[in-house]
């Protein structure tokens, strides 16, 4: 008989097709979505008038980010993704239907991955909010575009930073927002 060297309680998280154990999964519950969603939106519009500098994060792709890692639900995360874009197009001054189509395809993505791996370390949150950042930018880029024929200059170094700049966000908003949760 062989002797495996993996300990037991690894070797029996990853048999076959069983899924790795995680931790009791907490949540936000409704009114503390609700809570950190209206929140964001009112950083959104607020904050660039005392603070100019924040208004080059969209908070409310954060939240979107935040919400659809920690349901771990992809229809949910599509929801979240889509309620959230289509607000954001209500209170802009843009094209209704574009930050609700992008934002429901990182709902659905960011929900997909939290099925995949373990969103409670803080690096991976902050690697999963950069490569968000990055398929944000790159889908509104493409719709701007192609769709709308709009030109939209794509700068390669400044959207670099700014996805450094939106994992660092994050590393700092997500445990605040932890705080919130309900076992």
């Amino acid at each position: 008989m062989a002797r495996t060297l993996i300990p037991s309680n690894i070797r029996s998280q990853s048999i076959g097709n069983t899924p790795l154990r995680r931790r009791p999964l907490e949540k936000l519950g409704p009114v503390g979505s609700m809570g950190v969603v209206i929140v964001s939106f009112a950083a959104q519009s607020f904050l660039p008038r005392f603070v100019s500098w924040t208004g080059a994060f969209d908070l409310p792709l954060l939240i979107v980010v935040y919400l659809a890692l920690t349901e771990r639900n992809v229809p949910r995360g599509i929801l979240i993704g889509a309620a959230i874009g289509l607000t954001q197009d209500a209170l802009s001054h843009g094209p209704i239907g574009g930050f609700g189509i992008i934002k429901t395809v990182v709902g659905y993505l960011a929900a997909s991955m939290s099925r995949i791996v373990e969103i409670d370390y803080p690096g991976i949150r902050g690697i999963l909010a950069a490569l968000f950042f990055l398929i944000h930018h790159l889908l509104f880029w493409l719709m701007q575009t192609v769709l709308l024929g709009i030109n939209v200059s794509f700068d390669p170094a400044r959207t670099l930073v700014m996805s450094a700049a939106y994992a660092g966000l994050a590393l700092l908003l997500f445990p605040l927002i932890d705080r919130l949760k309900r076992a």
